[in-house]
Order: C-alpha cells, then structure tokens, then sequence
C-alpha cells in the first residue's frame, strides 16, 4: 500500500470516527426525504445506522411526534449535524 492510499483510507473513516465520539450527546438528523430527528445518540455502527433515544420528529418547520427510541438506517440520512454541549 503506498502512503496516499494509506492516507484516502484514514480519510473516510473519520466522518465515523467523528460521530462516534457523540455518543451520548444530542444530535440532529436529516433524511433524504426531509424529515429531521433530533435526539440523543446512543448507538452507531460502521454503516452509520443510529439509535436515537428520546427522539422528536420534525416535518417542515413544525414538531410531529417523538419516540422513546427509534433506529435510523444510515443509507436514509442526508447529513448529521453534531450539536456542541453548553461551554464547548
């Protein structure tokens, strides 16, 4: 293996990597069909499907239901938006 694909590997791990290290923490997530989940991440697997507790969903601007836990299929999501804790 030569350093630059050394190096294009290690890159696409980080996005996981990253969201990872927000386990436990609130998260937003978009759906490719525009629906929003924002909840509290307990789970995420190599294929990027999560588990989010206490789950609220949001059509448009306005709430529409929540979830004590609900799982996301990672091929659905259109991006994860990591929600800095108070002091960060």
């Amino acid at each position: 293996m030569t350093p630059s694909q050394s190096t294009s590997l290690n890159m696409g791990k980080r996005p996981l990597m990253m969201v990872t290290k927000y386990i436990n923490r609130v998260i937003r997530v978009r759906l490719k069909n525009d629906l929003v989940y924002e909840g509290v991440m307990i789970d995420c697997d190599g294929y990027m499907n999560l588990v989010i507790e206490k789950a609220v969903e949001y059509e448009g601007e306005g709430r529409k239901a929540t979830y004590p836990r609900i799982l996301i299929r990672g091929n659905n999501i259109m991006y994860i938006q990591l929600l800095p804790m108070l002091g960060e």
